[in-house]
């Protein structure tokens, strides 16, 4: 009898651990599928399918307008997620909150582009978002992560899927899927 007894038992908790398991793949499952929180490090996988969403200066922000800038002189390209609609595409915006992610004198291709942690270098890119408080514009520059896919580029749009954390004493961030329209400066 007390065989059956601890084969029981060993059943049982072969049963619960399995289940554990599978609540746990649920939940990575889950968080690419919509949900995204600040995070130290990043990766292409945590990369939520949604639309863009955010945090600046610890309040949630909805991005309304993603542009990808190619600056011709310097070769700078340059992808900026707003808050606001500029009064036509490629145009100047005012009072808004917004991103930036930069590649100095370089092209983000399609492909993959990873800078997993903040105390990770890589020369040529930055990072940094801004707001507005009091009719001011607090521009921050702060250690950053990023994880990028850019899955399509064409004369008018590129699409991808980005997440960033700041580590700014708000935890900023911006995660999800983005088309930015293309402009040439």
């Amino acid at each position: 009898m007390n065989k059956y007894h601890i084969l029981l038992i060993s059943l049982t908790f072969f049963f619960f651990a399995c289940g554990k398991k599978n609540d746990d793949a649920t939940k990575v499952q889950n968080s690419a599928k919509g949900e995204f929180r600040w995070m130290e490090e990043v990766s292409i996988n945590r990369i939520p399918d949604m639309p863009l969403k955010g945090m600046i200066n610890g309040k949630p922000v909805t991005i309304e307008y993603v542009n990808f800038e190619k600056w011709r002189g310097s070769g700078d390209n340059v992808i900026n997620f707003s808050d606001k609609k500029p009064k036509q595409n490629c145009g100047f915006i005012e009072n808004d909150m917004a991103f930036h992610l930069t590649r100095a004198s370089g092209d983000f291709g399609e492909g993959e582009f990873i800078k997993e942690s903040f105390n990770k270098n890589i020369d040529g890119y930055s990072a940094e978002f801004h707001y507005y408080a009091e009719n001011n514009i607090k521009k921050v520059s702060a250690p950053w992560n990023c994880a990028l896919v850019i899955t399509e580029i064409n004369d008018k749009t590129v699409k991808g899927k980005i997440a960033i954390c700041f580590k700014d004493e708000s935890k900023s961030w911006i995660a999800g899927t983005f088309e930015a329209v293309r402009c040439n400066n």
